[in-house]
């Protein structure tokens, strides 16, 4: 039977639950309780709507998939990206997408995206040529939007890639794309005459998809003869894999189960409960019990018709909460093990400086290896995206330096005679200052310069010696 043209490969759609969980544990408590049993079973099998929703208010959430996702991410980004481009490319990464990202926004939506699936795509993406004027000034290209645009695609929204031979090569001659809502697939393809070709198919309304626009994208009034699609994760796979996050994430739900489980005991445990036996109840004229409501608080009196009723107070031993808490910590520190910078804990146990410098060096190596790969992945698609603005590559490197360490003073000093020698120029030594944390990221030596000219006209004057 032929797959729809709109449902993604079987491959792909094995990972959707496993990025819904992910997204929805990222997202937070919200997300994580709006999807109910899904994440969180009945403590009673028969418990009703009602006595759920309390519990499930009842239960706290720890938000650890998010604070490790935002500081893994404000690590990353701590410095702005570096770009190397031609003229056309930087004016254009200010307007990168038709949605109007720039091309540090994309990025960072990029790698996001990429922390929670590992399945990311990102397509370079130019318009027909036949759309537009046959002549166009560069001012004329810019106004009505004839340039490329880079396109993103969530891991839910790539319903295929396939690789296979493009000549004597092995590259992609396959993509599908789903885009409008579900309302339309863009197909990508190497045809039969080796040249990329786009494909567009609309929902029809009636459960089909049909065609309804083909072209072959030119650069430089050439067809291609690769697809300008890139998939971001981090192994060369054409499959779903792993997220860097998905770890943290199970460690997530588990905790959310024991903080489940905690308040049902606390909430059970939190006030003795009357046990009351030999109790005969009235009837009405019908013949059905009365049911009587006994108020418990002080100064409460209860009768009793009957002298045999007894009442007691039946107790909860607190042993299971204390075995809920301690499975609780382990889990939490489980998690900052992953998370080791952003969730430690706030009175952490003694730890040697020599295991703190371990511990930190292994998160930063885990994360630094993350952002390479996709960095690596990120230039080669901007550096399509630049050779048909431009003709130019691009060099777009993400910053790598997570943890900040202030330059010394002797190497400060040493930077500054060098200067003063004639040894190295003012700019190096504002670069290796901002590098070394002691200047401003965005310091700008023009700006300075015009801030110190400013300053010395509102001087006053100095007047001449012995006056």
């Amino acid at each position: 039977m032929a797959q729809e043209i709109n449902q993604p490969t079987l491959e792909i759609s094995k990972w959707h639950n496993r990025w819904q969980r992910n997204r929805d544990f990222v997202d937070g408590e919200e997300a994580v309780k709006a999807k109910g049993e899904l994440y969180l079973p009945k403590v009673r099998v028969t418990d009703s709507a009602a006595e759920y929703t309390a519990h499930l208010q009842r239960t706290g959430f720890f938000p650890a998939a998010f604070k490790i996702a935002q500081g893994w991410m404000g690590l990353i980004f701590r410095k702005d990206p570096d770009l190397q481009a031609g003229a056309r490319t930087k004016l254009l990464a200010g307007l990168a997408t038709r949605d109007g990202l720039t091309l540090d926004d994309l990025s960072a939506w990029f790698v996001r995206e990429t922390l929670i699936t590992n399945f990311t795509g990102a397509l370079v993406d130019h318009p027909p040529r036949n759309a537009f004027p046959a002549s166009m000034s560069a001012a004329d290209e810019l106004r009505l939007g004839f340039r490329p645009y880079l396109a993103r695609y969530t891991a839910e929204n790539i319903l295929e890639v396939t690789r296979g031979f493009i000549g004597m090569q092995v590259g992609i001659v396959r993509v599908r794309l789903l885009e409008d809502a579900g309302k339309q697939v863009r197909e990508l393809l190497i045809n039969g005459a080796g040249q990329y070709e786009v494909r567009v198919h609309r929902d029809t309304g009636n459960g089909g998809f049909q065609q309804v626009e083909r072209y072959i994208p030119e650069q430089d009034g050439k067809p291609l003869s690769k697809i300008p699609f890139v998939l971001l994760n981090t192994e060369d796979s054409i499959t779903p894999t792993p997220s860097l996050l998905e770890n943290a994430v199970g460690l997530n739900h588990q905790h959310y189960l024991q903080e489940s489980a905690l308040a049902a005991a606390i909430h059970l445990t939190q006030a003795p409960r009357a046990v009351i036996t030999g109790y005969v109840p009235a009837k009405d004229e019908d013949g059905n019990d009365i049911i009587t409501e006994w108020a418990i608080e002080p100064g409460a009196v209860w009768e009793f018709p009957d002298k045999e009723v007894k009442v007691d107070w039946h107790t909860y031993a607190p042993e299971g909460q204390e075995l809920v808490i301690n499975k609780m910590r382990d889990l939490k520190d489980a998690l900052s093990a992953i998370g080791h910078s952003i969730l430690a804990p706030e009175k952490p146990a003694p730890e040697a400086a020599e295991t703190q410098l371990i511990r930190r060096a292994a998160e930063n190596a885990m994360l630094a290896d993350f952002t390479k790969r996709i960095a690596s992945r990120l230039e080669r698609t901007y550096s399509k995206w630049g050779q048909w603005i431009d003709g130019q590559p691009v060099r777009y490197a993400l910053n790598l330096d997570f943890v900040p360490q202030p330059m010394a003073a002797q190497q400060a000093t040493l930077l500054s005679n060098m200067v003063t020698a004639g040894q190295l120029s003012l700019r190096t030594l504002h670069e290796a200052l901002k590098q070394g944390e002691l200047m401003p990221l965005d310091f700008d030596p023009e700006v300075e310069a015009q801030r110190i000219a400013e300053e010395q006209i509102d001087l006053p004057p100095i007047a001449p010696p012995g006056e």
